[in-house]
């Protein structure tokens, strides 16, 4: 009897480690990143080079992590955000030893090469936000999306005074031997049409995801804040954003 319950109370502990463990996990997936943008009380230069002394005051919004499953990635990227009265200002940096992209026309899919990607929603209450893609050759992708995987057709909505710049140490021809590419954004803030308040005040809060997608040597979908499925139209998992 007394090796029955010994059993019993093992397979009880067991139940009750697999449980714990379920939970956790379970409560990972529903957290999202928050990051806190920072003013800038200069505008940047955009042109790529990640040299404007305003970015130093800027902290790295976190790792990218695979997408799918958040696991680690070998892939390092990093990402910075800056706002003004007039901008809201992207910064990434992409180490990358292979660095490919053949898209040279605005608009054209530059998801299914390498690029980075920002998705802004300021007023999650209602389903629209922007997306915006630029690939290392400088081509830009920007999106107005209705709803998730709903655009207004690509050639219908192009902002007029957004600003974009790349710079790449190495060759961006599939090729081995290179380091890094570095590319800035600043989408105007008359662009972003749902935002309660432009330019927004201290406190304010929106929703944003960053993804960057690489192909060689291998293929990776990467996120700040994973989707966990295959699509990075998954607007409940943006991280959010609240400016200072």
């Amino acid at each position: 009897m007394k090796g029955i319950t010994s059993i019993v109370t093992s397979l009880l502990k067991a139940l009750a480690s697999m449980c714990l463990i379920a939970f956790t996990v379970n409560a990972q997936e529903l957290q999202v990143p928050v990051y806190e943008v920072r003013r800038t009380a200069t505008p940047i230069k955009i042109d790529g080079k990640l040299t404007d002394a305003a970015w130093a005051t800027a902290p790295a919004v976190g790792d990218f992590v695979n997408n799918l499953d958040g696991s680690p990635s070998t892939y390092k990227t990093e990402a910075r955000v800056l706002y003004d009265d007039n901008f809201i200002y992207f910064a990434f940096r992409a180490v990358d030893d292979n660095i490919w992209s053949t898209m040279k026309r605005r608009d054209q899919h530059l998801w299914d090469e390498e690029v980075v990607e920002v998705f802004l929603q300021a007023d999650p209450v209602q389903g629209s936000y922007i997306e915006l893609e630029v690939n290392p050759l400088g081509t830009l992708l920007d999106l107005y999306m209705l709803a998730a995987r709903k655009p207004l057709h690509y050639e219908s909505w192009n902002s007029e005074r957004i600003q974009w710049g790349v710079q790449v140490n190495g060759t961006v021809d599939g090729k081995g031997g290179d380091k890094e590419w570095t590319c800035e954004i600043a989408l105007p803030m008359e662009d972003i049409v749902t935002a309660p308040r432009l330019p927004p005040k201290p406190g304010d809060r929106w929703r944003m995801n960053l993804y960057r997608g690489e192909h060689f040597p291998k293929p990776a979908g990467l996120a700040w804040s994973p989707t966990l499925q295959a699509d990075f139209h998954i607007p409940k998992r943006f991280g959010d954003i609240v400016f200072k």
